[in-house]
C-alpha cells in the first residue's frame, strides 16, 4: 500500500516547530497552496525534498525511489544550464497558456450568448 504523501508531510509539520505561516515564508508558498500540498496523495518529490529541507526531515526514508527522481545539488551545479533556453522555454509556455486562456474566455462567451434549452 502507498503511503499518502500529502498526510505524510502533514504529520512532519505538525511534529515540528515550524508554523504553517513560517513554512509559507520560508519557502514562498502561499498558505492555500501548503493546503492543497497536504492534500495530495502522489505530492511530487521535488516538493516534498524542499518541504524536508525547512523541516528537517528525510522524506527519502519513507520513499526510497525518491532519490532516483532527484537531481542532487551536485548535480545542478555540473549542468550547464543557458539562460537564454530558459527564458524561451518560459516565454513558449506563457505564450501557450495565454491563447488557451483566450479560446477558454472565447468559449465561455459563446456559452453566455447560446444558453442551452433546458
Amino acid at each position: 500500500m502507498e503511503i499518502h504523501r500529502g498526510k505524510l508531510l502533514k504529520s512532519i509539520i505538525h511534529k515540528s516547530n515550524i508554523s504553517i505561516f513560517e513554512l509559507s515564508k520560508t519557502l514562498e508558498y502561499s498558505i492555500d497552496a501548503i493546503h492543497h500540498h497536504i492534500e495530495m496523495e502522489t505530492l511530487d518529490f521535488k516538493l516534498l525534498s524542499a518541504y524536508g529541507d525547512v523541516l528537517n526531515y528525510d522524506f527519502s526514508i519513507d520513499f526510497p525511489e525518491m532519490a532516483a527522481n532527484l537531481v542532487t545539488q551536485e548535480e545542478m551545479e555540473t549542468e550547464d544550464f543557458n539562460y537564454d533556453e530558459l527564458i524561451k522555454d518560459r516565454d513558449h509556455w506563457k505564450l501557450k497558456y495565454i491563447q488557451l486562456l483566450e479560446k477558454h474566455n472565447e468559449l465561455l462567451i459563446r456559452r453566455l450568448n447560446f444558453p442551452s434549452s433546458n
